[in-house]
């Protein structure tokens, strides 16, 4: 720490504070990508998000050190700062008779980012006892067809099955095209979360092309068949229920889910030709 600060005041710079002193000796790179991913789950503002890591990585400051920092107007500043305020991730200090702004333990971030997850899971519960009811007026035997594109609609194509607890789903999968759509983090997410509700997958993928892989996707309540087709199909499907997911390679980078019974039967039906075949052919050999 000496070492650095040596050298900053051989330069002829003096630290102006406490906060320039602790960026100067202790300054390591932030994740920034990563707080702001959490403050959109939030709901925050571009503004906000930017006052928020301006006083995490550069240190607490008064109004008019955030409007020249970030370049927002002081009116702006001080609109920002009465939310963060509010939500205990920025606290206000007295330091010579003047206001400054500090974030606050980041672990606050944390307990804000669980509230919500609670609440929303609470709401998710209501919502699925409630279906029942629901759904029994609006039954319908014309199918409802959804396109999804860009990189919020490729993943909601995956956590559609979240609504269908203790469900099977049958996959023909294209593990390289779906290792180059989703990454690794969000395979992840979406493995566990299924595990909780019970989704088993049947997986129908080209030989021994999971043995390329990290298998975080797949667990032990679920069943794997190679198929002995020479080209898995670059679109993966996925069946259940009353629906059929497509979801493209990642070059074209869309997908859709169908809703019907009788597309759903028919894709069932051609996947178990697809796996009968596959064990007839290996019997042979």
């Amino acid at each position: 720490m000496n070492k650095f600060y040596k050298e900053y005041r051989q330069k002829g710079k003096i630290c102006k504070n406490v906060d320039e002193f602790r960026q100067l000796c202790y300054n390591v790179p932030m994740k920034t990508d990563v707080i702001s991913a959490a403050l959109r789950r939030l709901e925050m503002s571009e503004a906000e998000q930017t006052i928020y890591i301006s006083l995490l990585r550069d240190g607490r400051a008064t109004a008019r050190m955030l409007a020249d920092r970030t370049g927002l107007t002081r009116p702006s500043v001080y609109d920002q700062l009465k939310k963060l305020l509010t939500l205990n991730i920025v606290v206000e200090l007295a330091v010579e008779g003047k206001a400054h702004f500090a974030a606050a333990d980041i672990k606050y971030l944390e307990s804000l980012l669980s509230d919500r997850i609670d609440r929303l899971e609470q709401s998710r519960e209501s919502l699925l006892a409630a279906l029942p009811d629901i759904t029994a007026t609006l039954d319908t035997v014309v199918p409802k067809i959804r396109f999804f594109e860009g990189e919020e609609g490729m993943k909601q194509l995956l956590k559609d099955i979240m609504w269908h607890e203790h469900t099977t789903v049958v996959a023909l999968w294209n593990d390289t095209e779906m290792s180059k759509m989703y990454d690794s983090a969000f395979l992840v997410w979406w493995h566990e979360r299924r595990k909780i509700r019970r989704i088993r997958i049947e997986w129908l993928v080209g030989q021994n092309s999971l043995d390329k892989n990290p298998r975080y996707y797949i667990d032990d309540f679920d069943t794997i068949t190679y198929t002995t087709a020479s080209k898995v199909p670059a679109m993966t499907r996925l069946t259940y229920a009353h629906k059929v997911v497509c979801i493209s390679s990642q070059k074209e980078a869309f997908g859709f889910i169908v809703e019907s019974q009788e597309f759903a039967t028919l894709q069932s039906t051609l996947v178990t030709a697809e796996d009968t075949y596959t064990k007839l052919s290996k019997k042979q050999t």
